[in-house]
């Protein structure tokens, strides 16, 4: 169990790193699609990942400006698993507090925090609704003042 823990959160951190370095910079130019039916496609995938995950816990907070990157629901070997990215221009304060108290009143044991001025990590297990927790995030250097955070959780 706590193989699978330490495997989520290092899959988490390898999803951010991933996500961190295809972003582009201000100075790049920008491709344009080449066709309309890109375009539509494009639009349909947002528009697929702009909500919540199915199977995430309906008490999960998210800013009222959050804009979800990925949102992602499945159920493997019979426990439900979520996936979600999203962003928020929120100050760091603000949310380093909402998820903070968030996962305190989650009672998560062999819990793990890092919280600073340009980073949260928080990372744990609650025994008594059988779910892990895992949240790897912080302000993005290619875009000031914002925060992306990438969230996984799954049933134990």
């Amino acid at each position: 169990m706590k193989n699978s823990k330490w495997m989520y959160l290092l899959i988490s951190i390898l999803v951010l790193v991933g996500l961190s370095a295809c972003q582009s910079s201000k100075n790049e130019p920008t491709q344009q699609p080449s066709n309309s039916e890109a375009v539509q496609d494009i639009a349909a995938e947002a528009a697929a990942n702009d909500q919540r995950p199915e199977y995430l816990p309906v008490d999960f907070p998210l800013p009222d400006d959050a804009k979800i990157s990925t949102s992602h629901s499945e159920i493997n070997d019979g426990k439900k698993s979520v996936l979600l990215i999203f962003s928020t221009e929120e100050d760091m304060e603000t949310i380093t507090k909402l998820y903070k108290d968030y996962f305190k009143a989650q009672n998560l044991d062999d819990s793990g925090q890092t919280l600073d001025e340009e980073n949260i990590i928080i990372q744990g297990d609650n025994p008594d609704k059988n779910e892990s927790w895992s949240m790897i995030g912080g302000l993005l250097s290619s875009q000031e003042g914002v925060i992306e955070l990438n969230v996984t959780w799954t049933e134990l």
